[in-house]
């Protein structure tokens, strides 16, 4: 076998059983690896009438992608995923860099499939043939940076590699997440929190072998062909330099950038907050993922003010505009601050900034005060309160600890506490299926609109947002040059041009649009490789990836094949959320979007019309072949060589 390692790793810490499964060449052609892998196993091997998200018999995966360890540009990404997330309720997963994903392909495994609960704290132990579960009580109750470092003294090895929860894990805080390299994040889902729940503190590994190649040269060329494709890219010099940061200037200038939990997309003191502000302020050196061309992150050191000598790897945008915009502050020092602790403690920064900026909006509008919040005063801009909230999420303590159970929760709880109906609080989260949006305001922009409603684990722009909506701010007229320019099959590019999905402002056709991103972005996370290197962002899409696949394993790929990929893994993901019972009114965004237009700049009195929404949902869900309320058809699924799914859903009365 090329390409894959070849193995899955089966563990039941219940049982203490450790088995090794040969990986099915058809399974791996299929679903490519990554959240391929993940999803088709959670779907197969998970009882959905299993409730409870602490449950041992709910199952974690891990898994490295088809590229993962190889010379494919940005080929460092892993996929976590669970079969009920403790924020939702549903499936869920998360995607992060570093270079935890080659070391397990290095081992020799393509996926962890970890079920059970342990008796006591353990951490699981991988060198290549070599695995163990381990004791892990004296690493019980360390944040992430202590337990890595005290796990690679132990083991006597810095290049050990390891996937850490922190207190909040322990805790069982529904947004805590795992976290490889200290600071990357599989985030949102609260697959931390899984893991605290079965006492695994952490995955350690350590690999030795490599990833065997069946066509080496017409391999390297495809890959040199790929970096160099992404160092042409028109921002590359940009996005290498400043890291996804830029992004707060940009949004801001396009009118896109949530600010005060969505009230406004503008933020007066964006530029204190902005990419070059951090590079030139605190930013020691630049530092890249595994094998990446773009190093979009950096080291970075406060030097003044009361976090003076903090220092840490980041930032990225979510956290200058989750703790900064959208809080309103614009001390770039505590952002950073608020940002190391998450990794340290294990929090989705996404969702952890979310629980700050709804509290400030809750104090804004009269609903909290001192009382509630213990004498911390929530105001717009206040960088010590949001660090304090930060550590409540973490440990459950005072008002931030209302979050720990999940966004939606919290304001039932202090719904509950102020005698007012839950639905009037619940329309401060920004949220989808119970997720909350990361940092970008769709309401001017309907397929992103679209994509946000129906991202299959709930608000996420890294499902597949369809970014060419917004190139008219990035590119200006060079716009329609760069969509060309993009690795896109050249059939599907003219279709967007001839159906004007370009527009921002149209609803019709969109779900054309949104099915190939998300697709795309199904097989980068199924290969694992970053999307800022695919026609998402930079331009390597499926023929690139259908090249590099097949000199890879040998396989002959095409780009139909790749994108069929994507579609295979969605409608897994789809069916097995139907499956849990969400249906068409659980594909909506917020309804503030509906509701409340956006109030100044140059998309002014945007607002996404309900009626036209709904009927740009329907259109989406035939153009993928599923039915009114979402639900793949048995065509669907049988044409995807997904009977046995097809066959599942109509004995449950799903399919009808």
């Amino acid at each position: 076998m090329y390409g894959w390692a070849g193995t899955i790793l089966r563990v039941d810490l219940t049982e203490g059983v450790i088995k090794k499964q040969p990986l099915e060449l058809e399974f791996a052609k299929a679903f490519l690896g990554g959240r391929g892998f993940n999803a088709k196993i959670l779907y197969d091997e998970f009882d959905p009438e299993i409730k409870d998200p602490f449950s041992p018999e709910n199952i974690l995966c891990v898994s490295t992608g088809l590229f993962g360890g190889s010379i494919v540009p940005s080929s460092g990404r892993i996929n976590v995923s669970v079969a009920r997330s403790p924020l939702t309720g549903f499936f869920g997963d998360g995607n992060a860099g570093g270079h935890f994903g080659p070391e397990l392909k290095y081992a020799g495994y393509d996926t962890v499939v970890i079920k059970g609960k342990a008796d006591k704290p353990v951490y699981l132990w991988i060198c290549d043939d070599d695995v163990e579960i381990r004791d892990a009580s004296h690493l019980w109750g360390k944040d992430v940076w202590e337990t890595d470092k005290t796990i690679k003294k132990e083991c006597n090895d810095y290049e050990t590699q390891t996937l850490i929860i922190g207190q909040a894990g322990e805790k069982r805080v529904a947004v805590a997440c795992p976290i490889c390299n200290l600071t990357r994040a599989p985030g949102a889902c609260g697959m931390g929190a899984v893991m605290g729940a079965k006492n695994l503190k952490a995955i350690v590994v350590r690999g030795t072998g490599g990833v065997k190649v069946a066509r080496p040269d017409e391999f390297e060329k495809a890959c040199e062909e790929a970096y160099m494709h992404i160092k042409s890219h028109p921002i590359y010099e940009s996005w290498s330099t400043y890291g996804t940061p830029v992004l707060t200037g940009i949004y801001n200038l396009g009118g896109g950038l949530p600010t005060n939990n969505w009230q406004s997309t503008e933020f007066s003191k964006w530029e204190k907050i902005d990419g070059p502000a951090f590079v030139e302020n605190f930013v020691l050196k630049s530092k890249g993922c595994f094998n990446c061309p773009l190093h979009c992150s950096h080291f970075y050191r406060i030097t003044e003010g009361p976090y003076a000598g903090e220092a840490a790897e980041g930032v990225e945008y979510e956290a200058t505009d989750g703790f900064g915009a959208r809080c309103g502050i614009d001390d770039l020092a505590s952002i950073l601050y608020a940002n190391k602790l998450c990794n340290m403690f294990g929090l989705c920064v996404v969702q952890t900034s979310n629980c700050v900026g709804i509290l400030m909006h809750l104090w804004q509008d009269g609903i909290i005060d001192s009382k509630d919040t213990g004498g911390l005063i929530l105001e717009w801009g206040n960088k010590d309160a949001m660090v304090q909230i930060v550590k409540q999420v973490a440990f459950r303590e005072g008002i931030g600890g209302f979050f720990s159970n999940g966004i939606l929760q919290g304001l039932r709880e202090i719904a509950k506490k102020k005698g007012l109906p839950p639905e009037k609080l619940e329309r401060y989260a920004i949220q989808t299926k119970g997720m909350s949006l990361s940092s970008f305001d769709p309401r001017y922009l309907k397929g992103c609109s679209l994509e946000m409603g129906t991202s299959t684990r709930g608000a996420d722009h890294l499902r597949g947002l369809p970014t060419i909506e917004t190139f008219a701010y990035w590119y200006g007229d060079q716009r329609d040059k760069v969509v060309r320019d993009l690795d896109v099959p050249p059939e599907i590019v003219d279709q967007w041009f001839e159906l004007d999905l370009l527009n921002k402002h149209k609803y019709e056709g969109k779900g054309y649009l949104v099915k190939y991103y998300q697709d795309q972005c199904a097989v980068a996370d199924a290969v694992e490789i970053c999307k800022f290197t695919t026609s998402w962002r930079f331009g390597i899409g499926p023929p690139r990836i259908a090249k590099l696949a097949t000199a890879l394993t040998g396989i002959q790929y095409s780009w139909q094949d790749i994108l069929e990929c994507g579609d295979r893994i969605w409608t897994v993901e789809y069916a097995m959320q139907r499956r849990f019972g969400l249906r068409r009114k659980d594909d909506f965004p917020p309804d503030r979007f509906f509701e409340e237009p956006i109030p100044t700049g140059p998309n002014k009195g945007a607002v996404l019309d309900r009626e036209k929404y709904e009927k740009m949902l329907i259109e989406y869900y035939h153009i993928r072949g599923y039915d009114d309320e979402g639900i793949p058809t048995r065509e669907k699924l049988e044409e995807l060589g997904l009977k046995d799914i097809a066959d599942d859903l109509e004995k449950r009365g799903i399919l009808k």
